[in-house]
């Protein structure tokens, strides 16, 4: 991987998918650090010129009036590859505090050098294991793109994480010196995330989050003959099934649950509303009109459902509107005084996982998350996005969309339940209109749509008239904020 010290700020130019912005007052704070140790961090850019990692820095470079930047170049990139490198560029400062990294010194010089893995010492069981992880991969495949700050002493500032990584993988590690009189300031410096992760600008391609979807009750890809088996489904919603209850099912991926209570427990009820129903690795649009059309049968026939189940989708959303009309929709088609089941991903497993000690203990790899809690990865050439609730905010979430008295659980190490055990609170109709409408006409591949959005609204007004939705209902108004179109 060619690395210039010197290269011409001219020649550069931003990537259209940069997923960070930052604010005015840390955007004068990294002014200020270029000011008074210079580009302790290289600018990766790709073969082009484009810039892969490193955007606020340069911006900043420019601002002081820099005109050349030390640079890596790097060939051959996946698209993939390219996200990656910029969300983990400004993870090597994610210091975990407990790598005691130390690099030979160097009291005579400052500026960058490279360092020989043997010669550095570090604590290789420290935490940040899927940090390291994702690292390790990039440094595999292209080659050392990384690098750290360090005083003339020896001891590492930043980039702890990167340089554990070189050395387990016998990489050099590059490294920029700085005087020790200025270690306090750089640490200040280097401590502080210079933007934050912001996926909002980015391309938006709803289909894609039917990978999401796991094997459930099925052969899965591992030859699991059971499948994955849902917690919301097995701790909650059959054992608390009451005879003669219909329930609905809504955004549930491959009908799992419902073939396989459909086949087992056919004195059970159940319909299933699915958008991107997956044959294969296409969406089979005739299964999910067939299961619009029989929805849309029950409510205009029967009205609305004593249960509603939303299983695994709050995290798969990937905008605040796409959560609101989910959850929305869960209220709208629960009768009054039925029971809402929904289920998440927990964001504190995941934030959590930067302490572990062993990439097999984590579970899985690191999530870069915006301050909502969504993360953003490029797959099969499209932005895939999962969004990950604490509790405060699926508990906000299920007062406002579902009813005051929701109740949260966390129903495993990384998955939280949210139940309304009888449901009180009507949102309004304009409210929920708007939602179906986003519901039922998302987007499709090659520019179509689900295109039921009427037919959806038409069913739900006669469900209501059948189901006795009436002024006694408790409707209230959702503050503004709440639909905020991201």
């Amino acid at each position: 991987m060619p690395f210039y010290l010197e290269y011409p700020v001219e020649n550069l130019r931003p990537a259209p998918y940069n997923p960070r912005k930052i604010d005015d007052t840390a955007f004068g704070d990294l002014c200020r650090s270029i000011t008074q140790i210079g580009m302790a961090k290289p600018i990766i850019v790709n073969d082009d010129g484009t810039i892969v990692a490193g955007h606020q820095r340069l911006k900043a470079l420019k601002a002081t009036g820099g005109t050349v930047t030390p640079v890596y170049i790097v060939t051959g990139l996946t698209a993939s590859d390219e996200m990656r490198f910029n969300q983990l560029h400004n993870g090597t400062d994610m210091d975990t505090g407990d790598e005691h990294v130390l690099v030979p010194a160097m009291p005579g010089s400052l500026g960058y050098f490279d360092v020989e893995p043997d010669s550095v010492q570090a604590n290789m069981r420290s935490a940040g294991a899927p940090i390291r992880s994702e690292i390790a991969k990039l440094l595999i495949g292209y080659g050392p793109w990384g690098g750290i700050v360090a005083t003339q002493s020896g001891e590492c500032l930043s980039g702890a994480q990167y340089a554990i990584t070189c050395k387990s993988l016998g990489y050099p590690v590059r490294t920029f010196y700085v005087r020790d009189a200025d270690a306090p300031i750089i640490r200040g410096l280097f401590q502080r995330q210079y933007g934050q992760f912001f996926y909002e600008h980015l391309a938006r391609e709803t289909y894609i989050q039917t990978f999401a979807q796991p094997f459930r009750c099925r052969t899965d890809a591992a030859g699991n003959t059971e499948g994955v088996k849902s917690p919301t489904w097995e701790k909650r919603v059959l054992p608390e099934y009451q005879v003669g209850e219909h329930i609905l099912d809504f955004g549930c991926g491959q009908a799992d649950y419902v073939k396989k209570i459909t086949r087992e427990l056919p004195h059970i009820p159940i319909w299933g509303m699915e958008f991107f129903y997956r044959k294969g690795d296409y969406i089979d649009s005739k299964a999910v009109h067939r299961m619009a059309d029989e929805l849309f049968h029950h409510l205009e026939t029967q009205g609305l459902f004593d249960v509603v189940v939303c299983d695994y989708v709050l995290n798969s959303i990937d905008s605040q509107r796409a959560e609101d009309a989910v959850l929305t929709c869960l209220n709208a088609f629960a009768r009054p005084g039925g029971r809402i089941y929904a289920s998440g991903r927990r964001r504190d497993f995941i934030e959590q996982n930067i302490y572990a000690t062993s990439h097999r203990g984590a579970m899985r790899g690191f999530e870069f998350l915006d301050s909502a809690g969504l993360s953003g990865i490029l797959f099969k050439g499209r932005w895939f996005y999962q969004k990950f609730h604490t509790k405060a905010q699926a508990l906000d979430a299920g007062r406002r969309f579902l009813d005051p008295e929701v109740s949260y659980q966390n129903h495993s190490a990384t998955q939280f339940n949210l139940r309304v055990g009888a449901k009180a609170q009507e949102l309004p109709i304009a409210t929920v209109e708007a939602a179906l409408r986003f519901e039922f006409d998302l987007p499709w591949p090659g520019g179509q749509r689900v295109n039921r959005a009427e037919d959806a609204v038409r069913a739900w007004r006669k469900a209501i008239e059948i189901s006795g939705r009436g002024a006694t209902v408790n409707q209230v108004e959702l503050a503004p904020e709440s639909h905020t179109n991201q």
